[in-house]
């Protein structure tokens, strides 16, 4: 299969055709064609062109007409093309692709007889050939060992990591924008320190060649945090990955993203109100339809009153 493949890479070369061609501009992402065509009627034409990119999932041949799927991270749309539109000689170029190809189109939309949206197109250009096949498109990536370690296969094969990569960035984006608009301040704090502290946890340790000296990676960043706070940024807060050197199971991993944000005169109860309030506001700005209502004010409980109401045992008196 690869070295069908690197065959169909080689005869590209050799036609003058640049089989990783460094640009291509004025491209839409997928969703804002579906976007512009909700309503359109089954067999509906329209005079609206696009520009589209993304890699070849699937393609459906018919003598002098082909049926091909592109997919972007906004999501799949169908591609209808014809040999008497593209030519002879790019219209089996076209079809002789390889699924997981990268290619770039522009073409009209339109509605076809099934009721799909699709795009008719007027030209396309290979933007990357792919010289290893994608995983089976029925059953996806699968493989739970293989999902972790090589991502760029779990992305290609499964539409709902897509969506969580993207929710995971949305959700983001939303936490920023609620403690910017707080008057916090996102700093940056150190990652290499001499003295690990802020959380008790194994760290990872690295050596530094220069100072001769061991240093650690951060277990938390709450120490450093503090200092600006002290010295005068009343607000202040960080997004930052942190290390520590324990298990790994489902529930953690040694090296994990951290939100901890601190301010001068507030206390616990603050601390509190302002998460469910920072929780609340996620919620909203990504959508949030689930069981939970994230509306405040939370039911609050004490971590003693929580136990004995679990358990049935008094830790004070215990």
């Amino acid at each position: 299969m690869e070295d069908d493949r690197r065959a169909k890479l080689d005869r590209l070369r050799a036609d003058g055709i640049d089989p990783f061609p460094p640009d291509f501009d004025g491209v839409v992402p997928i969703a804002s064609v579906h976007s512009a065509h909700a309503g359109l009627e089954t067999g509906e034409e329209t005079d609206a062109t696009y520009r589209l990119a993304g890699r070849l999932a699937a393609r459906r041949g018919h003598g002098k007409a082909a049926f091909l799927d592109l997919v972007d991270r906004s999501g799949r749309i169908q591609l209808h093309a014809r040999l008497d539109v593209l030519g002879e000689e790019a219209f089996p170029r076209l079809t002789s692709l390889d699924l997981g190809d990268l290619i770039g189109v522009d073409g009209t939309a339109f509605k076809s007889r099934r009721g799909e949206l699709s795009l008719r197109l007027d030209g396309w250009t290979l933007l990357a050939k792919s010289l290893l096949a994608p995983p089976e498109k029925f059953h996806g990536l699968e493989d739970t060992e293989t999902r972790y370690r090589r991502r760029e296969l779990d992305l290609i094969a499964n539409e709902e990591t897509r969506e969580l990569f993207v929710l995971r960035s949305r959700v983001i984006a939303a936490i920023r924008r609620y403690l910017d608009e707080q008057g916090f301040l996102e700093v940056e704090t150190p990652v290499l320190q001499p003295l690990y502290g802020g959380a008790a946890a194994r760290p990872f340790t690295t050596h530094h060649n220069q100072l001769d000296r061991d240093l650690y990676l951060r277990i938390a960043t709450e120490l450093y945090l503090k200092r600006l706070v002290v010295g005068g940024l009343e607000r202040v807060y960080e997004l930052g990955k942190n290390f520590r050197n324990e298990g790994v199971s489902h529930k953690h991993n040694p090296e994990f993203t951290m939100l901890e944000w601190y301010e001068a005169y507030a206390d616990y109860e603050d601390a509190a109100t302002r998460l469910e309030a920072l929780v609340a506001y996620v919620a909203d700005e990504v959508g949030h339809a689930g069981e939970i209502d994230f509306t405040p004010p939370w039911r609050r409980v004490t971590l003693h009153a929580a136990i004995e109401e679990r358990t049935g045992v008094d830790i004070l008196t215990a």
